[in-house]
């Protein structure tokens, strides 16, 4: 169901809901046991974060009978983010066409079901989707080699999805970006805040990313880089890791899909094997304590990406063809990551020690990786 469906719901001013809220919301989509559901009785949990929020609901199993309607499903509340984001809005999807190509990912059977895209009284948009018998994926798992295979086959299939999302033209996408961090080249506001959380990031708001961008993004050209749906937003969060998979079927499922757009493919498989290395929820490090993705896994993870790729499209790509391409996605999203904690930053005048090495640490990982491929600036 991807229509916009209003809900007869007013969430507080905080915009946080009660049990009484989310049993109405569910209700309205499935609309014959969760109704009568006593909301005293659910056990949700919500988590808000800069943009958006998502809470698991779960009903108590019938004293009598087989429950009809799932037990527990997902709500994600859509936050606006405002600022300096907005750059990406021309491109990214509205939260509509988010849903519906949830909704039609979810119909392959790869993703969580979409139980209903809502609106409520108070404007606020979500969306009821499958609660999924899974958890976020841990940098350590991609050392596994079935697991690495599959997420290589789920970005693979991603990129390729037919969906009814208008395709924009990728150089939309890095004029946006690269203009988003001219405006922070050189900000004496980044390199104070950094100051007061007791981590200079002088040289990083001193290099210049924009210009060593473009030097990128006309390398990938002049190889060939394929294009497809890129989710961009590629941490480990928004991998999930099946707790009990049937047989046959992909151990992984891919989430979060508010910044789906036609980019180079180089940017998602780059930017997993650079994701590897954090973990930006982590209340103790933003930085993973492991070793990075080795080459023998890289090219593992290509080989195995080039092997779908082809199945779906008929081409004929080899791995070392999607791994000369994924040295250079590496530095894409590398830029995306910057900008976007830039832009934090700037609006939240963020000083968070953590989230400032974190940025230090991605922009040593870009100046090693744009010297390792012997890159000339535009």
């Amino acid at each position: 169901m991807a229509a916009l469906t209003p809900v007869a719901v007013t969430l507080s001013e905080d915009k946080v809901p009660t049990k009484e809220n989310v049993r109405d919301i569910i209700g309205t989509f499935l609309a014959e046991e969760w109704p009568s559901v006593d909301p005293e009785t659910l056990t949700m949990l919500y988590h808000a974060s800069f943009a958006n929020a998502h809470c698991p609901v779960e009903r108590s199993k019938p004293a009598a009978g087989t429950p009809t309607e799932p037990l527990k499903v997902f709500i994600k509340f859509h936050n606006d983010t405002g600022g300096s984001l907005e750059i990406f809005k021309p491109l990214a999807p509205t939260k509509h066409e988010e849903a519906l190509l949830c909704y039609e990912y979810g119909k392959t059977g790869l993703g969580p079901k979409v139980y209903g895209f809502f609106k409520t009284r108070d404007g606020t948009l979500g969306r009821i989707d499958e609660f999924l018998d899974a958890r976020n994926m841990e940098p350590e798992d991609v050392e596994n080699s079935a697991i690495r295979a599959d997420v290589a086959k789920a970005l693979a299939t991603f990129h390729v999805l037919q969906t009814s999302l208008e395709k924009k033209a990728v150089k939309s996408y890095y004029e946006a970006v690269i203009s988003g961090l001219k405006n922070y080249h050189m900000m004496d506001k980044l390199k104070a805040l950094g100051k007061e959380g007791g981590v200079t990031i002088d040289k990083l708001v001193e290099y210049d990313f924009g210009r060593r961008l473009r030097s990128v993004v006309d390398k990938l050209e002049s190889i060939g880089g394929k294009t497809g749906w890129c989710i961009h937003d590629i941490q480990f969060m928004n991998v999930m890791v099946k707790n009990n998979p049937k047989d046959g079927e992909s151990k992984v499922t891919l989430i979060d899909f508010e910044f789906v757009m036609q980019n180079y493919r180089a940017f998602d498989i780059g930017g997993h094997f650079m994701q590897k290395m954090f973990k930006w929820f982590d209340e103790e490090s933003k930085i993973a304590g492991c070793r990075k993705y080795t080459e023998e896994e890289k090219r593992h993870f290509c080989d195995e990406y080039a092997r779908q790729w082809n199945k779906l499209t008929g081409d004929e790509d080899t791995g070392a063809q999607v791994f000369l391409e994924s040295e250079y996605g590496y530095l894409l999203a590398i830029t995306f990551d910057i900008h976007n904690m830039l832009c934090f930053m700037d609006e939240q005048d963020d000083k968070d020690r953590l989230n400032l090495l974190g940025l230090n640490k991605l922009f040593d990982e870009f100046v090693d990786q744009y010297a390792k491929l012997n890159l000339k600036d535009s």
